[in-house]
């Protein structure tokens, strides 16, 4: 049960385990802050350049830009596409974060045109690309398809069919982090070459404060930069937010393969429960899908009564994209998940589907 002695913080604070975001132990405001405050004894911060350079080398390009955004990243490639090609559409998924979560900023900021193509539950694939498009963007993995990646052999035949074409292809690699087991260890330098930019994250399975970097040939790289300064996104000091990334990236790499094991633990744990689907099954990275047969508000309403009784906030988020009595609950293993025993997250999960039989 959760505890009762101060009413006033949030019922997901009030938890004993909170599988939500930020997904990793120790990584409050406060706690970043007092690892920083360590480093910084030492000497002053690291530069954005000595980043930027493991960034190359991890994944084999020449240059590579730090941002404090994906978004700003990500609508800058397709920008510098665009007008080197003379067009305007770029090719995104159905699930590409956006199409759902950036406010249309490609199109308002970037004046760039969607031709939105596949399936939600599919990964992206050879014969839905063209070229009559500036660059086509590949998430990998598919967030909203519960962290679906392409098999080796349809990355290869993507690769092969966009180079044949003349198509650039920008890869989100937001969640790139966690493909290297499903590839058999191949390097993230062979997953993404072919690729002529990329986009990583180093605040989601990373746990930075916040940052992004976007990765590819020197020349694509000086292009961006300068449009990170007209978009206002050259700070005059991000050493901090640096030097947090750094102490963490190394780590979160070493983890990531019991992330990943964990997360298949946990989709085996539930598999068998009434009414609910796990996707994909098995689970390809350190994330998955629970699907439920809900809108999200019943969902929500059943994770909050699963707060209450067990003190398990179990998901911050429910997506109901794919319909009216349907909803996607994201389940994102680091630290925190990866801790909690399989047999509590399977209850938490059996009490939620419970929940949801009685309210409909």
């Amino acid at each position: 049960m959760v505890s009762v002695n101060n009413t006033r913080t949030s019922l997901k604070e009030r938890c004993r385990v909170d599988l939500g975001y930020p997904y990793h132990l120790n990584d409050s405001p406060a706690e970043h802050l007092a690892a920083l405050q360590t480093l910084y004894q030492s000497g002053k911060g690291p530069s954005a350049e000595e980043l930027e350079t493991k960034i190359t080398e991890i994944f084999g390009k020449p240059a590579a830009m730090w941002c404090p955004t994906g978004t700003l990243a990500q609508g800058i490639a397709g920008r510098i596409y665009a007008e080197r090609s003379s067009k305007k559409q770029v090719i995104f998924h159905e699930t590409s974060h956006l199409l759902l979560h950036e406010e249309d900023g490609y199109s308002a900021a970037h004046g760039l045109t969607a031709k939105t193509v596949g399936k939600w539950r599919e990964a992206m694939s050879a014969e839905l690309l063209d070229q009559d498009s500036a660059c086509a963007f590949v998430e990998m993995p598919q967030r909203h398809s519960g962290g679906l990646l392409p098999t080796w052999d349809d990355l290869c035949a993507l690769k092969e069919h966009a180079a044949a074409i003349g198509l650039p292809l920008h890869m989100d690699g937001a969640r790139i982090w966690s493909a290297r087991p499903f590839y058999n260890d191949r390097s993230y330098a062979e997953i993404v070459d072919g690729f002529s930019s990329i986009y990583v994250s180093f605040y989601k399975d990373i746990g930075a404060i916040v940052g992004a970097a976007l990765i590819g040939e020197k020349d694509f790289i000086d292009e961006a930069k300068i449009w990170r300064t007209r978009l206002g996104a050259s700070l005059v000091d991000t050493s901090y937010l640096i030097a947090d990334t750094l102490r963490l990236l190394d780590m979160r790499l070493e983890q990531m393969p019991g992330f990943i094991a964990a997360a298949k633990e946990m989709a085996t744990s539930i598999e068998d429960i009434e009414s609910i689907e796990v996707s994909p099954n098995p689970p390809q990275v350190n994330m998955f899908h629970v699907l439920l047969p809900c809108n999200a508000v019943i969902a929500e309403q059943a994770r909050d009564a699963v707060a209450e009784k067990m003190g398990i906030w179990i998901a911050n988020r429910f997506w109901s994209y794919e319909g009216d009595d349907v909803c996607a609950m994201e389940i994102t293993v680091g630290e925190k998940a990866a801790a909690l025993p399989r047999h509590e997250f399977a209850n938490a999960v059996k009490m939620l589907a419970e929940e949801i039989s009685k309210a409909q």
